[in-house]
């Protein structure tokens, strides 16, 4: 199954185009974005690869921000990280990455944790600052508020940042975070429609 998705900063100018394919035995996220954060434009493209349960297993980023900077960040079946080959003991316990500026990144923790309402689950994450590409492992707690058919709706405490709501849709693609991000567009592809 394939997904092409767009979102919208809230208030700021800029976008994000993601391409997520879901295979038997693997989860690909391909995206780029254009932001304005903390004063600065951004430009950045980027890989996230998954195995098939979306437990984190890769991540190549590159960034233009006056200049080009790139990063490859990996934790293998163990649960050790690597950042640019080195490794990262200081990761340790992380069980997901979380790009700054990117709303998809909290689809694996909730697709993985899979809350019914009025649960909660906390998460150490491995969180990239798309700003200075500083790497560096944060709490971020979830709350299932509201669970329907068609979506669901959380609230996120992360380290470092305000509270917010996301709504999340039936296959768990992040529709808004208020305050942060808002979808614009979304389209589906799955392996019938091809044939």
């Amino acid at each position: 199954m394939q997904h092409n998705l767009v979102w919208k900063p809230w208030t700021n100018p800029g976008v994000e185009h993601l391409g997520l394919t879901i295979a038997a035995d693997s989860v690909t996220a391909s995206g780029q974005l254009i932001q304005s954060i903390r004063g600065n434009s951004i430009a950045a493209t980027y890989v996230l690869a998954y195995d098939e349960r979306w437990r984190f297993r890769r991540l190549w980023l590159k960034v233009d921000n006056q200049g080009q900077q790139s990063l490859e960040l990996q934790r293998d079946i163990r649960g050790n990280w690597h950042l640019n080959g080195r490794p990262r003991n200081d990761l340790t316990g992380c069980q997901q990455v979380m790009l700054s500026a990117s709303p998809f990144t909290h689809t694996p923790l909730l697709r993985h944790a899979a809350l019914a309402a009025g649960d909660s689950e906390r998460f150490r994450v491995a969180h990239v600052d798309l700003l200075g590409l500083r790497v560096e492992s944060r709490l971020q707690r979830y709350q299932c508020l509201q669970r329907h058919a068609s979506h669901a709706v959380y609230q996120c405490d992360a380290e470092g940042h305000e509270p917010c709501e996301l709504t999340l849709d039936e296959d768990g693609l992040l529709v808004q975070a208020i305050g942060q991000f808002i979808r614009s567009n979304r389209q589906t592809l799955r392996h019938a429609d091809c044939a």
